[in-house]
């Protein structure tokens, strides 16, 4: 029997290597011990869409399509190998050795485990688990009973016969920029600019001369704390909050990574931060917090400075959480970091099957 599973946004799984498409800081892969499988009677589900490992040590691919991950006994207590977990949903990781903490997601960090320890991040609020995150030797495990806090909304899953099975979703996600899929070309999937758009066309925006600087400015970057972030519907030059953004260009993206003045990168939340920062839009940290912020726009009506998110596909996990995040500049371009498909802040046309179908919501958080 399995149950579904809806997990919420940040929280944790343990592993040390990075993974594809997500924005969170470094990455690095240690080496990841071999789990044995050890017969359980537990089950469980999320919703939770991916891709199928089929190489030895990443998981096994059933004839149901479904991708096995190998549950190991450490301690008496049921654990995966986080590694094989993030590979199979295709999220990116970073370890930051200093603090001994695995941080998880898609193109930001919506999980942060801590070894050794009960306690988790996940969409920027600490959670408790019931058994501790552990490392050993250069593989980091995650407790069987912590993935229902962690990954609800993130996977449909079942326990059976010492391994951990993940549901692929039934129809294959498109997962590259460029691939054509008639499901993305549909009429209720086109994006519209909204004609009464003030900053509709190519303004100048502001004086660059009057734009703040960047040396120094760590005023601009806001904790995960809810209570500290809510941003306020200002008027402000969206042509200049644009025309800001442009500037950093080519800056390259960082899975999680932290302020910009101190690391000179961005992911794909922290520059939509800063950028917004700027102007004294302040935004929680992550592209999931930031999509409850400001109002709902029609995709059909969007203007400049809204932001679009998106969930980034994968087989095994959902198309229903937000795992990216960038600006709408006008003429069915967006201004956003991103390791893919250049490495960076980049400009991407979103007039294309791929953006049509991974489409969640726009936020409008400023005027």
């Amino acid at each position: 029997m399995w149950k579904r599973l809806k997990v919420a946004a940040i929280g944790s799984i343990v592993v040390m290597m990075a993974t594809t498409t997500a924005c969170g800081r470094g990455n690095v892969s240690p080496n990841n011990a071999a789990p044995t499988q050890n017969p359980t009677a537990q089950s469980g589900t999320g919703n939770m869409q991916s891709q199928s490992l089929s190489q030895a040590g990443q998981g096994t691919k059933l004839g149901n399509d479904d991708a096995v991950v190998p549950i190991k006994v450490i301690n008496n207590v049921n654990y995966v190998a986080a590694r094989e977990l993030i590979q199979t949903l295709k999220f990116q990781s970073n370890w930051e050795a200093g603090n001994q903490k695995l941080l998880i997601g898609d193109n930001d960090a919506n999980f942060e485990v801590t070894m050794n320890s009960t306690k988790a991040m996940k969409d920027g609020a600490e959670i408790r688990v019931s058994q501790p995150f552990i490392k050993e030797g250069d593989s980091a495990y995650l407790p069987v009973s912590a993935l229902a806090d962690l990954f609800q909304e993130d996977m449909s899953y079942e326990v059976q016969n010492g391994q951990l099975l993940i549901h692929a979703a039934p129809v294959a996600p498109i997962e590259r920029e460029d691939d054509t899929d008639p499901r993305g070309n549909t009429a209720e999937l086109k994006f519209g600019d909204d004609p009464t758009d003030p900053f509709k066309g190519e303004g100048t925006g502001a004086n660059p001369a009057s734009m703040p600087q960047d040396e120094g400015d760590l005023e601009v970057w806001a904790s995960t704390s809810h209570e500290e972030v809510i941003p306020v519907l200002k008027n402000i030059d969206m042509n200049a909050v644009i025309n800001k953004g442009k500037q950093y260009l080519g800056v390259k993206y960082l899975f999680g990574t932290g302020p910009y003045p101190q690391t000179g990168k961005f992911d794909c939340s922290t520059f939509t931060q800063y950028v917004f920062g700027k102007y004294g839009v302040k935004l929680p940290r992550l592209a999931r917090q930031q999509g409850l912020q400001g109002q709902l726009v029609s995709r059909n009506s969007l203007r400049k400075g809204d932001l679009m998110f998106f969930y980034v596909p994968g087989r095994f996990k959902t198309n229903k959480t937000i795992g990216h995040v960038g600006i709408y500049i006008g003429n069915m371009q967006m201004l956003h970091s991103s390791p893919a498909p250049k490495d960076g802040v980049q400009i991407s046309n979103i007039d294309k099957p791929y953006w049509k179908s991974t489409f969640l919501r726009a936020r409008r958080i400023a005027y």
